[in-house]
C-alpha cells in the first residue's frame, strides 16, 4: 500500500482505500518526471494529482503550478479540493493563489463598465498606485493572507479581491506574491498565448523556490489557437475615431482575400500607442475601439489568416505552448479524460513523455452507435424523415431510462428541427448565449428530457447531480449528429499545414480530433463518480469511421436490438443500484468491486 501523505481524517475517496489503478497511477508519476496520462471520469483524477504533488511542495520544496481550462475549475475544482487539505496537520500550512485575467480582479469595475486590457497604463489608478509603493520584502508575508489558508471563508474571486483590496489591485498583488507561493491555479491562456508567456516565465524565474512542477488538467485542449482577431466592425468603429491607413490596410485583407495571408510590413501598433499617449479627449468607449486594433497588432500568432468579416493570428502547432513548459518546469503531469488515442496528442504536441492509459472497465456504461443511413447530420442527407427518425429513438429510449436524458445536437438549427417531432410534455432545453437557469430544478426532479447543442455550456461542464446522494442525475446521453468542423479558411488551412508536416492520413486523423473529443466530452457528462451509471449512443453513421478514437462503443444496425439492448442495460441497473418505482435513489449500498463490474 503506497502512502498517500494524507491523514486519515480526509475523505478524499468514496472508498476505504486505494484501487489498483490509483496506485499505478501514484507508482507511474513518481518514477517519471514527465508523464502523459489518460484518465476516465470518474477516476479520481484532481484528487490523485495533489496525492503525488502536496508532498513534493511540503518536503522537496517544489513550488506547484496547475493550469486549468477555465477560471470556475480553478476555484471549485482545485482550489477547493486544496482548501480541504491545506490545514491539515499532516501538511501543515500551504498558501495558494489563483492567477486569472486583470478584468476578474478589478475593484474599479464599477466604474469601468467597458474593462479594456492596458487599462492601468491609461488611466491613474489609486489601487495600482498603492500596489507599487509597497516593498519587495513585505510579500511572503502578504501571501499568507489568503481565503484558502487564512480562515474559512468562500473559495471565489470575491474572497480573494476582498482579501487583498487593503494591500492595493489584487490582480497586480497576486502577481506579485506568485514567487513566494506555494501553490498557482491559473488557466491553459497563460501557457497558449505568445503574449502573455513572457510576462509568466518572469514570474517562474523570480520563484524563491528551487524547483518548480506542472500539472496540466484537461490536456486534450491543447489545439491549434487563435492568438487574436480583427473584425470588419471593431475597424469600421476605430475608423470612425481616427482614420489611420492602418485600418485601410486590414480592411483590404478582409475583403480581398479568403485564407492564408501575409503581414504587411508596415502594420504596427506605434502610431495607436502615440495617439493614445498624446490624446486626453477620447471617450473610454473610443479607446476600447481603438485598443482593439492595438491588442491585435501587438499579438504575435505566427499565421495570419483571412476569413469572412475577419482576420485572425493562428498558432498551428500545440507544441509551441510544451516547449514553454518544458522549459520552465522541472516535473510535469499532463492528464485528461479524452486523451483517445494518445499517441495522436504525442505527435501533434511534439511529445516524448511517459504515458499511461487507465481503462475505464470499472464504470458502468453502455455506448453505441446507431448504423443507418438516415440517421445523420450530414446536410446534404438530412430531411423530415431524419429529424422524425432522431425525434423516435429519443422517446423511446427516455421512456426506459430511469433518469434524465440529455439530447446535444450539432447546432441549435437541427436541434429546433428535431423538437418539432418531440411530443414530451415538458423539455428542457439551452438556448444560445444564456446560462440554463434550470439546472437546479433538474436536480430535484428525476426523469425530463433535456436539448442541448455540442461545445455549448451543458456539454462543456455543468453538473446535474442528485443534492442528497450527489449521483450524477444523466443517465442517458445522446448525440444527434457529428459537429464536423467547418469548411472555412482557417479550418482548411490547418488540414494541409498537417499534411505537409505528417502527411494526409495523420492529417485526417488530427483533424478529427475535435469531435471525437466534442462527443467524448459530452458522454463524460453522465458519469461523474464511481457511484454513476449513464448509457450513451450517437444518431450519425458516419462514427464508425472514428469507432477507435471515441469510447468503447458497440454498433448497432437494427433499431429494435438497439431498444432491446439499451432497455437490458437500465434494468441491470435497476437492480443493481436499487432504483425504486418512482426513480428516487435509495440508500441501498453500492459495490465497486471488479465482479460487479463484469457482470455488465
Amino acid at each position: 500500500m503506497i502512502d498517500t501523505n494524507l491523514p486519515p481524517s480526509l475523505q478524499l475517496f468514496p472508498h476505504p482505500e486505494l484501487r489498483a489503478y490509483q496506485t499505478k497511477f501514484l507508482r507511474f508519476v513518481e518514477k517519471n518526471p514527465k508523464v502523459m496520462i489518460h484518465a476516465p471520469v470518474g477516476f479520481g483524477k484532481t484528487i490523485m494529482a495533489l496525492i503525488h504533488a502536496l508532498p513534493l511542495v511540503k518536503a522537496k520544496n517544489y513550488q506547484l503550478f496547475i493550469f486549468v481550462r477555465t477560471k470556475t475549475q480553478v476555484f471549485r475544482v482545485f482550489l477547493n479540493e486544496i482548501y480541504k487539505i491545506a490545514n491539515s496537520q499532516k501538511y501543515g500550512y500551504l498558501t495558494a493563489v489563483p492567477l486569472i485575467l486583470k478584468a476578474d480582479l478589478c475593484v474599479k469595475r464599477e466604474e469601468i463598465p467597458h474593462f479594456y486590457r492596458g487599462v492601468c497604463g491609461q488611466i491613474r489608478c489609486p489601487f495600482l498606485e498603492q500596489t507599487r509603493s509597497i516593498p519587495e520584502e513585505d510579500f511572503p508575508a502578504i501571501v499568507e493572507q489568503i481565503p484558502i489558508t487564512a480562515h474559512d471563508g468562500s473559495i471565489s474571486i470575491e474572497a480573494y479581491k476582498e482579501a487583498f483590496r487593503d494591500f492595493g489591485c489584487p490582480y497586480h498583488v497576486i502577481k506579485r506574491c506568485i514567487p513566494y507561493a506555494n501553490i498557482v491555479v491559473t488557466t491553459h491562456t497563460y501557457l497558449r498565448s505568445k503574449n502573455l508567456q513572457e510576462m509568466f516565465s518572469q514570474l517562474i524565474t523570480q520563484s524563491s523556490f528551487p524547483n518548480q512542477m506542472a500539472i496540466i488538467d484537461e490536456g486534450h485542449n491543447f489545439t491549434a489557437d487563435v492568438e487574436s482577431e480583427i473584425t470588419v466592425n471593431d475597424l469600421n468603429k476605430a475608423q470612425a475615431i481616427i482614420p489611420l491607413k492602418t485600418m485601410d490596410i486590414l480592411l483590404e485583407l478582409i475583403l480581398s482575400h479568403q485564407g492564408r495571408v501575409e503581414r504587411p510590413r508596415n502594420l504596427s501598433a506605434a502610431s495607436l500607442d502615440a495617439y493614445l499617449d498624446h490624446e486626453h479627449k477620447l471617450s473610454l468607449v473610443e479607446k476600447t475601439h481603438l485598443l482593439k486594433v492595438k491588442d491585435f497588432l501587438s499579438s504575435r500568432g505566427d499565421i495570419w489568416v483571412s476569413e469572412e468579416n475577419k482576420v485572425l493570428q493562428l498558432n498551428p502547432y500545440p507544441h509551441q505552448a510544451f516547449n514553454f513548459v518544458n522549459d520552465h518546469f522541472n516535473r510535469i503531469l499532463l492528464m485528461s479524460g479524452t486523451f483517445n488515442p494518445l499517441s495522436l496528442y504525442q505527435a501533434l504536441y511534439g511529445l516524448d513523455y511517459a504515458t499511461l492509459r487507465i481503462p475505464s472497465d470499472f464504470q458502468f456504461s453502455l455506448n453505441g452507435i446507431l448504423y443507418q443511413r438516415h440517421f445523420t447530420s450530414k446536410f446534404t442527407e438530412r430531411n423530415a424523415k431524419t429529424y422524425e427518425a432522431m425525434a423516435t429513438v429519443i422517446q423511446r429510449l427516455h421512456s426506459s431510462n430511469p433518469f434524465h436524458t440529455i439530447v446535444f445536437t450539432t447546432s441549435h438549427e437541427l436541434k429546433q428541427k428535431i423538437l418539432a417531432y418531440i411530443s414530451l410534455k415538458t423539455i428542457y432545453i439551452e438556448n444560445p448565449s444564456t446560462t440554463p437557469f434550470f439546472i437546479d430544478e433538474l436536480k430535484q426532479k428525476r426523469h425530463e428530457c433535456i436539448f442541448g447543442v455540442l461545445g455549448g455550456k451543458l456539454s462543456e461542464g455543468i453538473e446535474i447531480l442528485d443534492s442528497k446522494t450527489n449521483r450524477s442525475l444523466l443517465s442517458l446521453i445522446i448525440i444527434a449528429g457529428l459537429p464536423f468542423p467547418r469548411p472555412d479558411a482557417t479550418n482548411n488551412l490547418l488540414r494541409s499545414l498537417y499534411m505537409q508536416k505528417w502527411g494526409w492520413r495523420m492529417a485526417k486523423y488530427l483533424t478529427m480530433l475535435p469531435v471525437t473529443r466534442g462527443i467524448s466530452q459530452a458522454i463524460g457528462r453522465g458519469i461523474r463518480s464511481e457511484s454513476d451509471f449513464a448509457a450513451s449512443l450517437i444518431l450519425d453513421y458516419r462514427a464508425v469511421k472514428m469507432r477507435t478514437m471515441l469510447p468503447r462503443v458497440r454498433i448497432f444496425r437494427n433499431v429494435q436490438t438497439l431498444y432491446n439492448a439499451y432497455d437490458l442495460f437500465f434494468a441491470k441497473m435497476n437492480r443493481l443500484f436499487g432504483l425504486s418505482k418512482d426513480y428516487d435513489v435509495q440508500d441501498s449500498p453500492l459495490s465497486t468491486s471488479r465482479k460487479n463490474s463484469r457482470a455488465l
